[in-house]
């Protein structure tokens, strides 16, 4: 089993997570765990100044996309695991049993991805604007690797069950209603709330 977990970048400032994370990732049922992080506050930083500054939006997601590393080296560095994958062909064959008191999963880094191949694949290619996010990303990735489940781990509840609707409140980005494979089961998770459990 595949499981590719985005984890919102939102909760890079949260210091319970070097704990809750990785207690929560060995909850699950037994899987191959590929994380993709968020670009939190870089992005954010990054979608002000073109607005500010009325910059081409398709350059700015570009450097969200560059940020994209920068929060994956972070998320490893949180999490004590080894330097972000950067071949996603290599990701879906990571060992299902790590070592013992081990974050069960790797992180990668999704520029090269994005970048060098993710155009060329099979399926819904991503737009390069706003409405497309780390959520699609994770989405595209979980698509083009066959995974078994998408789990997006977030800092709040869902407002909705209903997929356009949280696109539509902003809960999840734009894209992801098209983005979501056909079938691929998801889970939106507050990850903050699994600190009290």
């Amino acid at each position: 089993m595949l499981r590719v977990v985005k984890v919102g970048g939102s909760l890079l400032d949260w210091p319970p997570l070097a704990q809750v994370l990785p207690r929560w990732l060995a909850r699950q049922s037994p899987a191959r765990q590929v994380l993709v992080c968020g670009g939190g506050i870089w992005c954010d930083a990054l979608r002000q100044a073109q607005r500010q500054f009325a910059l081409p939006e398709q350059a700015m997601h570009g450097l969200c996309i560059e940020a994209l590393t920068v929060t994956a080296r972070l998320l490893t560095q949180i999490l004590k695991l080894p330097p972000p994958e950067t071949d996603w062909r290599r990701v879906g064959e990571a060992s299902a049993t790590p070592s013992p008191g081990a974050c069960p999963a790797v992180v990668l880094d999704p520029r090269p991805f994005l970048y060098e191949d993710e155009a060329m694949l099979p399926g819904t290619v991503l737009p390069h604007d706003w409405s497309s996010t780390s959520d699609s990303i994770a989405a595209r990735l979980a698509e083009v690797l066959a995974a078994d489940e998408l789990v997006l781990l977030k800092s709040a509840d869902p407002p909705s069950r209903d997929l356009e609707e949280l696109a539509r409140v902003g809960y999840v980005d734009q894209h992801l209603p098209r983005a979501l494979p056909r079938g691929m089961p998801l889970r939106l998770v507050n990850l903050r709330a699994e600190a009290a459990l």
